[in-house]
């Protein structure tokens, strides 16, 4: 029998003048494509700070989340990846580059629509998430419960 793998992630839908952020991936399986800031929830880490830190190290950009845009899950034969994706909006910082990501860019809907058609982008929901929050359709942050038990 195999294990099954679960992993809770956070993602980003970080907009600033009409745009969305993206940073190229460079991680084996995911080589220039493109996604969200976002990533693993690391032990003892609320949601809220896994989204605000991720956003940081993939971008170099300072973040206040502003809304939950929805729960997203990929449910693959050995694993199972869900987590929020939040809206926000710069606080600070400015665009850094890494190795893991080498580009940090802005992108139009339009664009964003251009690179998910291509087969651009590593995950599939930033075009559907981003659409809601255009939409209105987001959660106040009070919808996410963090405990954090000591």
């Amino acid at each position: 029998m195999t294990q099954q793998i679960d992993h809770a992630v956070v993602g980003v839908i970080v907009v600033r003048d009409d745009k969305i952020l993206l940073v190229r991936e460079t991680k084996p399986g995911r080589e220039g494509q493109y996604n969200v800031p976002g990533g693993h929830v690391e032990p003892h880490e609320t949601l809220f700070e896994a989204a605000i830190r991720e956003t940081k190290e993939e971008s170099g950009y300072d973040i206040e989340l502003t809304g939950l845009i929805g729960v997203y899950q990929t449910v693959l034969a050995h694993i199972n990846v869900s987590g929020p994706v939040f809206s926000a909006r710069v606080s600070g910082g400015k665009a850094v580059s890494s190795r893991q990501h080498p580009e940090v860019r802005w992108v139009s809907i339009e664009e964003l629509g251009e690179l998910h058609k291509a087969g651009r982008l590593f995950t599939t929901y930033p075009p559907h998430a981003t659409q809601l929050l255009l939409e209105g359709k987001v959660l106040p942050l009070d919808a996410v419960i963090c405990n954090r038990v000591d």
